[in-house]
């Protein structure tokens, strides 16, 4: 297959990346019923830089529907159309139906697919609202609004000559990475910025949509020349946040300055009267260099496959036997050096596939949004720990899930406002998508106000699909909620175009599971349910208790270990299930027996001759039985063989391998799993 090119990266990135922000902005612009000055700039700056990249390279089918939602924000932000709520509310849909289409398109070209399309109809319908806003049908015409194509002239102050009010001078230089594309439409994304804070700016090149523009940012740099009042902090914050930033440079400069550009100088008799206005000491160069840079996650995942393989070598190399027993002193503290090293080398990896999940969170809002409209209920969603980090990988997997439990509780959780009216309840209804870090896990948890779920309902028609056979007083609550998540299971009698077909709470749980994870459901009936989802941090390392069962050996995350002891055969009893129970300090834990689990043939099968591991979970405590505790062990996780995945032999409750320091292989208990046997 062949290698895409980079400059098609550089854009299908940047514009998912403005995308992002466009719906955040629209989404925050109906909240309030308007659209705000800021807002207004942010939208028109994110369509004049898509118009211009896509024309850049040459995707005209997106670039002419990006130039007609340009006009139609110049038009708004000169205060010639209608600014009520009803106008506003036609706008926000009119971009985000287009939003839509742009996010469909680059997704095609993100896959390889290039096929254009033809987008007239709603180019078309963006020319005849801006007329019907405007009031005037002759403020329709698909003609470009003039001026618009001038990179930021409407954002620019008119003045371009010095002005007496205490505003000092600076000079801007801002270059850009090597190779990173499109410096002129970049250099547009600074002057956009800046442009509200500054009572005068002029900029070289001063056209940024010359052909020659790029080519003379690459050689010499974006060089600004600004009058501003602001903090010279923000300002450099501001040159700071364009992509792809090598360096900035923000140089303060007297009135006088021979580098300043002639239009912006004071007339001579304003010179003298500044005279004797101190100048500032010494005119200090203040470069900010780019903290962040861009790379390709293939290139992360890389690195950290070869980070598990020098935590396997290292492993191998330090509990040689050979060496180990000699017991060499210097050979045992280069090792702890070396295994220093080495933790301080993979935790500065694992940070590197680290993102927020607020990207993941975000996108929920339009989710809501547009199922919310298409029901007809009011839903306010409220986001909690959008800071929480979690692997790269994780946040990819999380998208789906998610995303079939916000629709599911919109569409089958909160009632209509008549419904909520009716129970006393606000109309509106609440959502909390929240997540935080909880030991080596991270917990998202998915709430709502609304309904909750019918157990009677759910296991009548669990029973109507054969999907279980115990009698109702046998099901407990647990058990009876989680049904929702058998494939095939839906309790809605109508299907609509979100829930009803049997298909989705089960996706839920095979993505989640595909990590490692667990998920839970509460739920109180009238009043609302609660998914927990727990997923471990990453999937690549994990500090572990090596243990032995009979020949075998395996490896349980120390997280999940609250402590090791020897029973006592009189602390322990069978419950009238016939099930092993172990009273420890006044409460009482099942006995899990490992080998019985996996069908070993163990050393020891009294309970005073081997040990017991509590173990902690979110659903259960509970002790497990073993032959052997060996040692602490760092593991890197490796996926099962294909055969024994494809034929689900011995799974349940297991997590994955990990290569030992001898080369053996040893297994790693799936805990979460392990709880449901």
């Amino acid at each position: 297959m062949a290698e895409q090119d980079p400059m098609l990266d550089v854009f299908i990135f940047e514009t998912q990346q403005l995308l992002e922000t466009l719906e955040e902005t629209l989404l925050q612009s109906e909240k309030e019923r308007e659209l705000a000055d800021e807002h207004i700039n942010e939208i028109f700056r994110i369509m004049h830089t898509i118009k211009g990249s896509a024309s850049m390279m040459q995707f005209e089918y997106l670039s002419k529907l990006a130039h007609a939602l340009e006009d139609l924000f110049d038009k708004i932000r000169a205060g010639q159309t209608r600014t009520d709520a009803e106008a506003v509310d036609g706008v926000i849909e009119l971009v985000l139906a287009a939003s839509d289409i742009f996010k469909t398109e680059v997704d095609k070209l993100s896959a390889g697919i290039n096929e254009g399309g033809d987008f007239s109809e709603l180019i078309d319908k963006v020319h005849k609202y801006l007329a019907f806003i405007q009031g005037d049908a002759s403020a329709g015409s698909s003609e470009p609004a003039s001026g618009s194509s001038a990179a930021g002239a409407a954002d620019l102050p008119e003045e371009h000559e010095f002005l007496d009010d205490g505003s000092p001078l600076y000079k801007i230089r801002v270059t850009f990475e090597d190779g990173c594309q499109m410096e002129s439409m970049r250099a547009f994304g600074v002057v956009t910025s800046l442009a509200p804070h500054c009572q005068m700016m002029i900029h070289k090149p001063a056209d940024l949509n010359a052909e020659t523009a790029s080519d003379e940012i690459i050689a010499n740099g974006f060089v600004m020349y600004i009058q501003s009042g602001e903090n010279p902090d923000v300002l450099k914050k501001l040159c700071d946040e364009v992509m792809f930033l090598q360096s900035s440079s923000l140089i303060p400069l007297a009135p006088d300055s021979e580098d300043l550009p002639q239009e912006m100088r004071p007339k001579p008799q304003e010179v003298e009267e500044k005279a004797a206005v101190a100048k500032p000491a010494a005119q200090t160069e203040v470069i900010a260099k780019q903290n962040f840079i861009s790379v390709n996650v293939n290139k992360l995942d890389k690195l950290m496959n070869l980070m598990g393989e020098i935590v396997t070598t290292e492993s191998m190399v330090t509990k040689n036997p050979e060496v180990a027993n000699q017991h060499i002193d210097s050979f045992e503290r280069s090792s702890q050096e070396l295994r220093k090293l080495i933790n301080e080398l993979q935790d500065i990896v694992m940070s590197i596939r680290m993102l927020p999940v607020s990207n993941s969170f975000q996108k929920m809002h339009r989710i809501v949004r547009d199922v919310s409209k298409k029901v007809g209920k009011e839903v306010e969603l409220v986001l909690i720990g959008e800071e929480t980090e979690v692997d790269k990988n994780i946040i990819d997997t999380l998208s789906d899930p998610l995303m079939h439990l916000i629709r599911n509780s919109v569409d089958h959780g909160i009632e209509t406002p008549d419904e909520r009216s009716s129970a006393g309840k606000a109309t509106t209804g609440r959502l909390t998508l929240e997540a935080r870090n909880a030991g080596g896990d991270v917990v998202i948890i998915v709430s709502d106000d609304g309904q909750g779920l019918d157990r009677e309902r759910i296991i009548k028609k669990a029973m109507e699909k054969g999907l279980t056979s115990k009698a109702e007083h046998e099901i407990s609550d647990k058990e009876a909620y989680n049904m929702i998540f058998l494939p095939g299971f839906s309790t809605n009698t109508e299907v609509t175009e979100f829930s009803g077909r049997g298909v989705g709470m089960d996706v839920v749980k095979r993505n989640i599971d595909k990590v490692g994870g667990s998920i839970s459901i509460e739920s109180t009936p009238g009043e609302g349910m609660t998914v927990t989802i727990r997923i471990p941090l990453t999937l690549a390392i994990i500090d572990g208790m090596k243990l032995r069962v009979g020949g075998l050996v395996f490896i349980v995350p120390m997280l999940s270990i609250q402590e090791s002891f020897k029973p006592n055969d009189g602390d322990v009893f069978l419950d009238p299930d016939g099930s092993e129970m172990i009273m420890i300090r006044g409460e009482v834990f099942p006995v899990m027996r490992l080998y019985r689990i996996f069908d070993i043939d163990p050393d020891y099968e009294t309970l005073d001759d081997g040990i017991l591991i509590m173990i902690s979970t979110d659903a259960a405590t509970f002790c497990l039985f073993v032959d052997e505790l060996i040692g602490e062990q760092q593991a890197v996780i490796k996926p099962l063989p294909d055969y024994i995945q494809k034929h689900n032999v011995g799974m349940h409750g297991l997590g994955g391998c990990a290569v030992l320091g001898d080369g053996s292989i040893s297994l790693i208990i799936d805990i979460n799993s392990l709880v449901e046997y």
